[in-house]
Formats: C-alpha cells, structure tokens, sequence
C-alpha cells in the first residue's frame, strides 16, 4: 500500500485506536481498585472479574498495535509536508514508542502478574501490584505529551497540514503536563488521533484532486 493510499485510512485507524482504548481503559475497567484498596478488596475485586481483565490484554493489544502503524504513517506524513528533513518526525515516532512500550510494560509486569496474584489468592502482592498500576502514568503521560508537542511544531514548520492542528497539538501537550489536568490531557490525547487522522485524510484527498 502506497504512502498515499495509507493516508486516507489514518482518519479510520485513529478512530479504531480511540474506540479500543476507551473500550480497555473505560468500559472493561469498570471500577477497578483504587490505588489505597486493601489486599483484600483486590483480589476479592479481580477474582470476580477474571475474565474482563484477561480481554482488557487483547483489545489494549490491539490498538498498541494499531498505534505503532498509526505513528510510522504519521512519521511519512510530516515528512513529506516539512519544509526540510529536520528531526521532529523522527521524534514523534519516538514518543509514539515509548507511549506504546509504557503500556506493554505495564500489561506485562503489572496487569497479567496482578490477575495472576488475584487468581492465587496473594493478598500481599496484589495490593502492590495494584498500587504500582495505579500510579503508572508517568511514562504514559510522558509518551503522550512527547507525541502531541513534537506532532504540533513539526505541523507549525511544516507545509502541508493546517496551523491550527498544530496549535491544538501543543495544547493537547501542555494539558498532559498540567498536573491535575493531566488525565483530561490523556483524554483529550485520545480523540486528537481521529481527528489529526482525519485531517491527513482530508489533505491528501485534496491534494490529489488535479488543479
């Protein structure tokens, strides 16, 4: 499939990756022990809710998956509309990585191991285990804000795609750092993808169209 043909499912794939994180992180987590639960009330909590934490894995899974082709296409795109080679493409790909692997990460060391302990009966472990989970987001925000700011100045010094994204880009970035705001910024980073998605979809169609 050609760069361009690619770019008119952006608007599609930032879609799917917004639906099949908010189906993980929102829908399937229901309410999921706070990081200051007992032992007790998380294995109690994950014992009854075995089988929506095992698809939590898969359908995260998949729009990590998603997510990787999302920001090697997104990579191409600012590429092509910059004004030069610089390295802001190269960085968000980057950050697009490392907000990936954070959750690989975490599903990896933290979420399997805690459903495993809950299975077990290992008060002790859980309740750490949930305690680490709960208190993850650093990395995550961090991949998050990387991705947004980098995606908004390469679309400022570039050509192509329109200044305002690029403003709303930064925005979205600076909202991830912003402390208590920075679940909102999380948010706001999830509906950004179809949108600057889109976006991409709408340029390339028109670009295409003959003078």
């Amino acid at each position: 499939m050609t760069g361009q043909r690619m770019n008119r499912w952006m608007g599609l794939l930032g879609l799917a990756i917004f639906v099949l994180f908010f189906v993980g992180f929102g829908v399937l987590s229901g309410n999921s022990p706070g990081e200051n639960a007992s032992g007790l009330s998380v294995v109690t909590y994950w014992n009854a809710h075995q089988t929506i934490g095992w698809v939590q894995i898969p359908v995260i899974g998949l729009g990590l998956a998603l997510m990787v082709l999302f920001v090697s296409q997104l990579r191409d795109v600012l590429h092509g509309a910059a004004d030069n080679r610089g390295p802001l493409p190269s960085v968000v790909y980057a950050a697009g990585i490392i907000f990936v692997s954070d959750l690989v990460v975490a599903g990896g060391l933290l979420h399997i191991p805690l459903l495993l302990a809950a299975h077990n009966h290992q008060a002790s472990i859980a309740q750490t285990l949930n305690f680490l989970s709960a208190n993850n987001e650093l990395l995550l925000l961090f991949g998050m804000a990387l991705l947004t700011l980098s995606t908004g100045l390469a679309i400022l010094t570039g050509t192509l795609l329109p200044k305002w994204l690029g403003w709303v880009s930064i925005v979205v970035g600076l909202v991830c750092c912003a402390g208590p705001l920075e679940f909102f910024g999380f948010v706001a980073g999830l509906i950004w993808l179809p949108v600057l998605g889109f976006v991409i979809r709408a340029k390339t169609k028109t670009s295409a169209q003959p003078a």
